[in-house]
């Protein structure tokens, strides 16, 4: 049981990280399933992609967890709160929010404020957090809607930008 202490935060972590694969598996084999997105060849399955990010998460997930159980970690993670661990705390309730005001707000207007505060809450300057963020959110943008035809969610606006 100590060993688990000693660790708690990577358990916590190693936990987070084997829910994703297990939510990609089941949205995929449930939600894309009945959109009819997975089904089809390769290029015309939505689910294919991150199916294969999934498979390979799991790999890395399991590796980390046979470490983890071996005790091959070589610091400790005990669970204290420190001024990292409430600006992660802070980060990921941001991204919660984020992902729970998307569809609502649409990818076009949640993502660059998303990518501002955070860069700014990790200490970038104003300029060079709104510069970085505009061309992630851009960049991003013109990947998944002008390359691959990806809908992203276009909230009560309706606002698509490379589609």
């Amino acid at each position: 049981m100590s060993r688990f202490r000693a660790h708690a935060f990577d358990w916590i972590a190693w936990i987070f990280f084997a829910s994703i694969p297990v939510v990609i598996f089941w949205q995929s084999a449930t939600s894309l399933a009945e959109q009819g997105a997975a089904s089809g060849g390769p290029l015309d399955n939505a689910a294919l992609y991150p199916r294969v990010i999934a498979a390979l998460m799991s790999v890395a997930v399991a590796i980390h967890g046979i470490r983890l159980l071996l005790g091959r970690v070589q610091g400790q993670s005990a669970l204290e709160v420190g001024v990292g661990t409430r600006l992660g705390i802070a980060l990921a309730a941001l991204f919660v929010g984020y992902l729970l005001l998307l569809p609502h707000a649409g990818f076009h207007i949640a993502t660059p404020v998303l990518l501002i505060v955070m860069t700014r809450a990790l200490g970038l300057g104003i300029v060079p957090a709104v510069l970085g963020s505009v061309a992630l959110w851009l960049g991003a943008s013109f990947v998944f809607e002008g390359l691959l035809n990806v809908v992203l969610p276009v909230g009560m606006f309706n606002i698509t930008m490379f589609s």
